[in-house]
């Protein structure tokens, strides 16, 4: 197959991979696929197997000034692809993106998937603050949402909990459930990680890694530190990325430094991703505190799987997908009085976890997403 792949952020600068690298990397090794890139990350160039298309005319950091700015000339770059590469099936996951190439693969009669990885209204809104800021970005990319859902010829999702909310506004969709790069998350010897973080083996520590963007209430977490430190006077915290589009850690980094807690909050910054499972190794127990039920209620967090993958202990809010697993590694709390508890629970009755992630391998996934891509293209013939 010639697939075109609208992915969700820049592919090739973004520190942080996304499902659609992990997928599309698969599926390029049995596939030509190509993907536009949307300059907004300023990180090392990413080394990929897809055809690399620049879609890039006003550069800017700012996701809606740059999406917006640049929408026509992603439109011309989006229908060029299709034309000259004859696209058999595009793959959008974008928002603004996402209906340029979809207008473009209908005047070809091309197929179109939306892969829809978050409910993007709240992940567009969260970045902004100003509450009536928020709410027109949410209205607006709510609207561009149910577009491109309606446009769409097939639609996945992460989770059932994605599916049974997308079902109520009318959409049908198949679960690709988020996986693990099971060939370098794994366990590994803790002592690797803490020589690196200037960690002592009898400390206690409380791990999080990913993005530090407000879906994740880490303020909260580093509030419950005097209670667990009192309980525990080795426990220390340790929050491996950085801030991509907002201040959100330098307002940690203050609020731990007005709490007197500098020297029990570890900020790594960015790390690069296959160095991830080293900084996992140092962790006592992991973390995914996801800031409200809009987000949690919702989600099946890569980070879920690549703690799993490492055999730790994860501490959750009530995200149902991840609670349906049933894996004996999960915790879930509501509220920083149960996030103390929990974390006291774990401190008290150490375990070996053993979670089976090898069905949620991206090999897996990337199989799924294959069927069901192949399947688009037969039917379109």
């Amino acid at each position: 197959m010639k697939i075109l792949l609208v992915s969700t952020q820049d592919y090739i600068h973004h520190p942080v991979p996304s499902r659609h690298h992990y997928i599309f990397e698969y599926l390029a090794e049995k596939h030509e696929i190509h993907v536009p890139h949307f300059h907004v990350s300023e990180g090392d160039e990413r080394k990929t197997n897809l055809i690399v298309h620049e879609a890039t005319k006003f550069f800017t950091k700012n996701p809606v000034f740059h999406y917006t700015l640049n929408a026509p000339h992603h439109f011309k770059v989006m229908k060029r692809i299709i034309e000259e590469e004859k696209i058999d099936v595009v793959v959008a996951g974008n928002v603004l993106a996402g209906t340029a190439v979809i207008r473009a693969a209908k005047k070809h009669n091309v197929p179109i998937l939306f892969d829809l990885k978050d409910w993007f209204p709240d992940s567009a809104a969260i970045y902004y603050k100003n509450r009536i800021l928020s709410s027109l970005i949410y209205n607006v990319v709510l609207y561009i949402t149910g577009y491109n859902l309606k446009k769409s010829d097939k639609i996945t999702t992460v989770s059932p909990a994605l599916q049974d909310m997308i079902s109520e506004l009318g959409y049908e969709s198949t679960v690709i459930p988020n996986g693990v790069a099971t060939d370098y998350f794994k366990p590994m010897d803790k002592k690797i990680g803490r020589d690196i973080c200037g960690i002592s083996d009898d400390d206690f520590v409380i791990g999080f890694l990913g993005s530090i963007e407000r879906r994740f209430e880490l303020d909260e977490v580093i509030k419950t530190l005097p209670k667990l430190i009192g309980y525990n006077p080795k426990t220390r915290l340790l929050i491996v990325g950085g801030s991509l589009f907002t201040d959100y850690l330098d307002e940690l980094k203050k609020l731990a430094e007005d709490l007197m807690l500098s020297d029990r909050v570890i900020f790594t910054g960015l790390v690069e991703h296959k160095e991830l499972p080293k900084y996992i190794s140092v962790m006592d127990v992991c973390t995914i505190p996801l800031s409200s039920p809009e987000w949690y209620g919702i989600s099946m967090s890569n980070k879920f799987f690549e703690y799993s993958a490492c055999n730790k202990p994860v501490l959750i809010k009530p995200s149902p997908g991840i609670i349906e697993i049933g894996w004996d590694n999960t915790f879930v709390y509501e509220n920083n009085e149960e996030f103390v508890e929990k974390i006291k629970y774990i401190m008290d009755n150490p375990k070996e976890y053993t979670p089976d992630v090898e069905p949620y391998s991206w090999k897996r996934r990337s199989e799924d997403m294959e069927a069901i891509l192949f399947d688009l293209v037969n039917n379109k013939k």
